[in-house]
């Protein structure tokens, strides 16, 4: 690795969670193409925006790459710690992740853009998901309606271990979208095709539990799986 390469101590502790869950990676010295969508981090500074921490390459996994961005935002607030009167700015910053799926440069998916609608049960104590369904448009070719089966919500459907992980961690995560990515910038290329992403999270809901980890492994191979049956019909 370069030495003049600057790491986020965030990717770093991300890049460490990983590996206690026996996922190895590595931090790329090349730019690659969604990191143009936002500005470095660093470069926010004191303004409200998003911007780019930094990326993990994942090595044999189904995910092939994870992207750490930043939400900040600066509110005025009316008290200031240790004082009575006057004005203060108060910075709100949340974190979240986006998975990448690479694909063959050959391969030309549908508007590929569905999501989760979580139905939540509230409690007491504690709330728990009672069902979830996926929503949108979930084609992973342009042909007309039953020509092939291209529906890739139907596969993820009828992975039963999948829907046990998913009735789990929605609470926490909310909703998932899964939907085609198309660089900015045409003249970088790493193939990067889906993105899979949640809900903006707090910095230290962003490092995922095992069965949260597992449930987006398990969506990566769905995916890829059912890109592979079809790769004939969505090669150009």
């Amino acid at each position: 690795m370069s030495m003049l390469l600057h790491v986020e101590p965030e990717i770093e502790k991300l890049q460490t969670h990983l590996k206690k869950h026996e996922i190895s990676s590595m931090i790329s010295e090349k730019r690659l193409d969604f990191e143009a969508d936002n500005i470095d981090a660093v470069f926010l500074g004191t303004t409200d925006g998003i911007g780019h921490v930094g990326t993990l390459k994942l090595e044999n996994y189904p995910i092939d790459f994870i992207e750490i961005i930043k939400k900040q935002e600066y509110a005025k607030c009316d008290f200031v710690m240790g004082s009575h009167v006057g004005m203060g700015v108060h910075k709100h910053s949340w974190r979240k992740l986006r998975f990448f799926l690479s694909l063959s440069p050959s391969i030309q998916l549908g508007p590929l853009d569905f999501g989760t609608i979580t139905t939540i049960k509230k409690g007491l104590f504690n709330s728990k998901v009672e069902d979830f369904v996926w929503s949108g448009y979930q084609k992973l070719t342009t042909l007309p309606p039953g020509l092939v089966r291209d529906n890739v919500a139907d596969a993820l459907y009828q992975e039963q271990r999948l829907r046990a992980l998913m009735i789990k961690c929605l609470l926490k995560e909310r909703t998932i979208v899964i939907s085609r990515y198309t660089p900015q910038e045409k003249d970088v290329k790493t193939n990067s095709k889906i993105v899979i992403e949640s809900q903006w999270k707090f910095l230290k809901d962003i490092y995922l539990d095992l069965d949260t980890i597992e449930m987006y492994r398990i969506i990566a191979t769905v995916l890829k799986n059912k890109i592979n049956e079809l790769k004939y019909h969505l090669a150009y």
